[in-house]
Parts: C-alpha cells; structure tokens; sequence
C-alpha cells in the first residue's frame, strides 16, 4: 500500500482501474490529484526559497533597530530604538512615525521633549501591546523623567495619554500584558498593576513580594495564574488566593537563570532562556522539562516567541528557531534564507505574513503570496 500523497498501481490494481467506468476514471484521477495537493499544501506551509520582503528607514521606519512588533488590523506597529514608533498601515501604504525627536506633533508641546504630554513616554520603545480600543507602549529610559508607558487611542482627542513611572517603579518597560481591566507592567524593578478604568496604579510585585527575580521579562495571563519569567526563573501567582510560587531547579528548571519569554502552547507552557535553553512546562505535574530541539540554531540565545496556529517562533540572537505543529519538526531561518539580520528581537503575525524585528529593519515572511 503506497503512503497517502502518492499514486502507485500495485499488483491487481490496474483491472480494477479498467473495471472503473471510462466516464468515472477522470474524476477518480481528480480526486486523487486534489486529495495530494491540499496533502502536500497542508504539511509544507512555508515553501522554499522563502518570500520576503525587507523594511527600512529607506521605506519609512522611524529606526532600523526594532524591539517590537504588534498587528491590529491593517495596522503594524513597530518600536524602535531611539526612533520612537513607526506606524504603517497596510491599506493605504503609508507610514507614520511618533517620536520626540524634533519638532512636537501637538502644538500644546514644548520644552523639553521628555516633557511632552500627548506623544509616547520616550523614544526607546521596548514593547507594544494592542487592547480592545488602544495600543499601549513601554518604553525604556535610562535617565531622570523620561521612560514609563502611555497609549494610543485614535478615537481620543488628544490620541495619545502618558503615565507617571508609579515612583520610578515602572519606568525601564520590558514586557506587559492584559488582563481584564488591568495593565501589568514588567520593568527591572517589579510588576506594576495599572486600573484601565480609573487609569491608576494599583498593586506592585517584586522579589520582597514572592517573585523570583524584579527585572520581568514576560508575562503570561492564564484563567487562574499570572505568569512571570524573570532574571531569577518563573513566578506563578494564584490570582484568588494572592499566593506566589517561585520555580526553580527543584521544579525541572536545572541550569537556567533568566528566563526571557513565556507562550502558551496548546495545554502546556513554553519557557525560553537568554542562554538559548527551552522548557515545557506539564500542568499534571507541576514540573518543567528541559526541550531538546533539533534545529542549528538551539544554542542561541533567546529574546522572545510567538505562537501561531502552524508554528512557534523563536527568536534568537543568531536566527528563528521554527516549530512545526504539523510535523513536529524544527526548522531554522537565518540571514542567509532572506533575513535582514540574523540578530531577531520579535515576531508577529498578520494576515498572510509574519514579520520579525531586526537590529536592521524589519523582515516578512510571506507565507501565502
């Protein structure tokens, strides 16, 4: 019997193929042709040589060195380093940067730009976050008065609201998450809780609280649990009972100090580590397990992963670490497959592309050209 996806006429099959009608047999050969097609469309959904298309600040973007990407609709959102963000719009073809550099935007702006009210927290944006009706921004500030989140809502007038750094414990922004009518906000100091309603902060995190580490690089929402991957491991807190529990190499972490990024995969959690290292965690027992990858790129360090229906993405300091849910096999992406760099930040998806952030411009993966 030949595998599904081939044609083989075994012994004893070409009678049966003459005892089938000659009116039938094209649409016997149709059907087969068109169960291999959608076989082979299903198991290969990125086809080689690969189709990109690369941005830079030749094409619009603000800065080439990009920490983060976020999809809304036809809108793509990059943040930059030192440039802001750069808004571009898939519709119309157009791009859009705020940054503080030059002359406000808002004629009510002026002095120092660090200073303005209706424009980002800073230029050094490090992530970006879409909400129901806004985008929130984290930017990154190494200085006195700068730094902190804000939001974009084009349906206010102003669009744009910054907030005080909660007494400079939400100032150098890393990573934040949603969860109902609360902002979390991860920095190097803690967790900040922001109220979406009466946009005030709320409760704070950090180590003297149950987290393993105060520099929060990512955050998890789940029903039950907020997840958090520090500088010193995970944190898990209970959200009705306000208990934390920290895992550790006791716990199946063994080896691995700061964990960078956190996805939800199916039924299980992915953990990636800055040295490159990957864990599954397994909610039956309460334990990680170190992954074993096969792609050549499983030893570079680790900045961020996103999950889409087909793949996880992992993206690393020396190129895209590719799961394929289909196969369960990985994949890697690299410079020399049509990256600009092989120094990858972040990824999001879109309609029929995924794009990824580089320290020089922004790359897409067309996956349905």
């Amino acid at each position: 019997m030949a595998p599904f996806g081939v044609i083989s006429l075994e012994h004893g099959d070409t009678k049966k193929m003459k005892r089938i009608p000659p009116h039938l047999r094209w649409l016997w050969l149709s059907m087969i042709f068109i169960l291999c097609f959608f076989y082979q469309a299903k198991a290969d959904p990125l086809r080689k040589p690969f189709i990109f298309e690369q941005m830079t600040s030749k094409d619009g973007l603000s800065s080439e060195v990009v920490y983060a990407i976020a999809v809304k609709g036809d809108q793509i959102w990059f943040g930059t380093y030192e440039g802001g963000a750069t808004l571009y719009d898939e519709a119309k073809k157009n791009y859009k940067a705020y940054t503080t550099k030059g002359e406000p935007m808002d004629k009510v702006d002026d002095g120092v730009s660090i200073k303005w009210k209706n424009l980002l927290s800073y230029n050094h944006v490090s992530v970006i976050l879409p909400d129901e009706d806004r985008i929130w921004f984290g930017t990154y500030f190494y200085g006195f008065g700068g730094g902190g989140i804000s939001y974009y809502a084009p349906q206010r007038n102003p669009p744009w609201k910054r907030f005080n750094t909660n007494g400079g414990r939400a100032k150098k922004i890393v990573s934040l998450a949603v969860d109902g009518d609360s902002v979390l906000v991860g920095s190097e100091k803690g967790l900040s809780l922001l109220d979406k309603k009466t946009e005030q902060w709320g409760g704070f995190y950090s180590t003297q609280n149950g987290l393993s580490g105060n520099f929060v690089n990512t955050i998890l929402i789940q029903p039950h649990f907020i997840w958090v991957g520090t500088n010193g491991g995970i944190s898990r807190l209970h959200k009705d009972k306000k208990i934390w529990k920290t895992y550790s190499e006791k716990e199946g972490l063994a080896g691995v100090a700061e964990i960078k990024s956190l996805v939800q995969v199916g039924e299980r959690i992915w953990a990636g580590g800055l040295d490159g290292s990957l864990f599954e965690y397994d909610p039956v027992s309460d334990r990680w397990k170190r992954m074993e990858p096969t792609d050549p790129l499983r030893n570079g360090g680790i900045h961020s992963m996103t999950v889409t229906k087909e793949w996880v993405f992992v993206c690393r300091d020396n190129g895209v670490s590719m799961y394929d849910f289909s196969t369960g096999h990985w994949e890697s992406l690299t410079a020399s497959e049509g990256l600009l760099s092989n120094t990858v930040f972040c990824a999001a998806e879109d309609k029929n592309s995924v794009w990824f952030g580089t320290d020089k411009g922004a790359s897409r993966l067309v996956l349905a050209p």
